[in-house]
């Protein structure tokens, strides 16, 4: 006889702009909103690659469908990381104090540049 069953769900934490900074799978997320032009160009000229850079709906910024992403320096470029938002790529580096197991995800969330 089957008295029912326990169900333990885990609920997903993304990334969203209202939440700021999150705890995902071992490391740190955050955001930022910049012009990617320099990130563009210079991914662009490491891969050989052009007109791979978008923004999808939910505003995430990508480079040939990766998120990109800005880590630490000690992550090589072009290293493909998990993020909440998806698969991403290591394309810039951030300053952030103690940053070193911390993504920003590039995004148009917020008032800065869009591209």
């Amino acid at each position: 006889m089957n008295r029912g069953a326990i169900i333990i769900g885990l609920i997903a934490t993304v990334l969203t702009a209202k939440l700021g900074t999150i705890d995902y799978q071992g490391h740190k997320e955050t955001w930022y909103n910049l012009k990617m032009n320099k990130v563009v160009e210079r991914a662009d000229n490491f891969y050989g690659l052009s007109d791979v850079y978008g923004i999808r709906e939910d505003g995430v910024k990508t480079y040939n469908g990766f998120v990109i992403v800005a880590a630490d320096m000690s992550v090589p470029y072009g290293t493909v990381v998990e993020t909440s938002r998806g698969i991403g790529i290591v394309l810039d580096y951030h300053t952030i104090k103690d940053g070193e197991n911390t993504y920003d995800l590039a995004t148009d969330w917020g008032k800065r540049g869009k591209k």
